[in-house]
């Protein structure tokens, strides 16, 4: 029988072996128990069909999508197979603490709602040293969704991420986007329910030598996107995307020709303040190496 708060977790995969069993364990070791963990893989995966299976536990299934090499096509074909009224996003790098799920209920309960999309706190380790939380500040309720993901505080993480399913059903992730799914979604999903934030760290990200939090680069699929959901933001949300996230893409890009572009829609977007042109600024006078060798140095 399926409860009030029935949680399918689903984990979209390929190739990674070791850390998708690892991810699965930590999806298992819940203190509030998922229904069922669904792994995901983007074809097929004789060798981890395998390991899966050693695993012995009957709450863990394993499906095989059609090879889409696309994220988003992955967790939704895993979100159509799920039982559960809850809808939890674990990637197969990822590792959740065991209050994870919990947490975010308990937020919820604080919240005063009855549904939401529920995101919470993820620590991020770089060699194995603790780099940074993210984001690094929760702001108040109601705070809207694109001034916590572009307003400086690092944004949310996809594996924090627990929805209704039915909110799933109703705005499936984006599969013709190379980039900003998570973002995408968010946007979309946070339409018709509200977003809570619990406070509580509940996920870990270990990044590998040399990884990054987002890719770098890439302005004009970032500016392609940000054209299609510019009418979801407020004007301030706007302000901080165009500022600190196309600026910064354009300058790893060598887009000299956008400058232009950027500080006309930055204008027609006032009152920004001159905080935000000079935030647009900083990525054309600090180089991205300087800034991340400053953060990486100051984890040591």
């Amino acid at each position: 029988m399926i409860n009030e708060r029935s949680i399918s977790v689903v984990i979209p995969t390929y190739q990674r072996h070791e850390e998708v069993i690892r991810a699965i364990r930590s999806a298992l070791s819940q203190t509030l128990h998922p229904l069922e963990v669904i792994v995901v893989n983007d074809g097929p995966d004789a060798e981890k069909a395998r390991l899966i299976g050693e695993l012995s536990e009957p709450s863990v299934r394993f499906l095989e999508a059609p090879r889409r090499k696309n994220a988003s096509a992955t967790r939704n074909f895993g979100i159509r197979q799920a039982k559960g009224n809850w809808i939890a996003l674990l990637d197969d790098d990822d590792i959740w603490l065991p209050k994870k799920l919990a947490a975010q209920f308990e937020a919820l309960d604080k919240s005063g709602k009855a549904e939401a999309v529920i995101a919470g706190v993820e620590a991020v380790f770089s060699n194995e040293k603790f780099l940074s939380k993210r984001p690094r500040k929760i702001m108040p309720d109601g705070t809207p969704v694109d001034q916590i993901l572009f307003g400086g505080a690092g944004g949310l993480h996809t594996s924090t991420l627990m929805a209704p399913a039915r909110v799933f059903g109703e705005f499936p992730l984006d599969e013709t986007l190379e980039r900003h799914e998570d973002w995408d979604w968010l946007m979309r999903a946070t339409t018709v329910v509200p977003l809570v934030v619990s406070r509580a760290v509940i996920c870990e990200r270990h990044l590998k030598p040399g990884e990054g939090l987002s890719r770098p680069g890439g302005f004009a699929n970032t500016q392609s996107w940000y054209e299609k959901r510019k009418t979801l933001m407020t004007p301030k949300g706007r302000a901080r995307f165009v500022a600190g996230i196309l600026s910064r893409k354009a300058a790893y890009d060598g887009r000299l020709a956008a400058v232009p572009w950027i500080f006309r829609e930055l204008w027609h977007l006032k009152p920004t303040g001159l905080k935000t042109f000079l935030l647009a600024l900083r990525p054309w006078i600090v180089p991205s190496s300087v800034r991340r060798f400053v953060r990486l140095t100051l984890a040591r």
